[in-house]
């Protein structure tokens, strides 16, 4: 149990430090002025879309690491074999967008790194909505 709660904390900091440091990037193209970026916020769209696959993708990885050592596995609709990564992505992306689609199932240790991504999802990407919209403000808002 100790080492499922102390790999959550290292996914859900390790997610916090690569979000924050994406957005402080895209917030230095939006608000240079002499940008050569011509359409910002299609950039800021692509990059966090990118950086919510990235995250989703660690806590994959994670999933993958704790099933192989038989800390926990999946159960459902799934495919044993060479793609077996892939099933634990989907996974991980329904519980990161906090889905839930039910279709796979996690035991043992699974289940609290889901739960947790399941939380950590929804902070990024709030946090990633809101940033979105700012830069949208900022961009396209009022000229005085």
């Amino acid at each position: 149990m100790l080492l499922t709660i102390l790999a959550c904390a290292v996914l859900v900091s390790v997610c916090f430090h690569l979000h924050f440091a994406v957005l402080k990037f895209l917030a230095g193209i939006v608000h240079h002025e002499n940008s050569p970026v011509r359409r910002p916020m299609l950039v800021v769209l692509f990059v966090l879309f990118a950086a919510h696959l990235v995250e989703a993708a660690l806590y994959a990885l994670m999933l993958s690491l704790f099933d192989w050592a038989g800390l926990g596995s999946l159960s459902g609709v799934i495919d044993i074999g060479p793609g077996w990564f892939v099933d634990h992505f989907y996974f991980s992306l329904a519980s990161y967008t906090t889905l839930g689609i039910g279709d796979i199932v996690p035991h043992g240790s699974l289940r609290l790194i889901s739960a947790i991504e399941a939380l950590n999802g929804l902070v990024l990407i709030t946090w990633s909505a809101s940033f979105t919209y700012l830069m949208m403000e900022r961009v396209w808002g009022v000229r005085d």
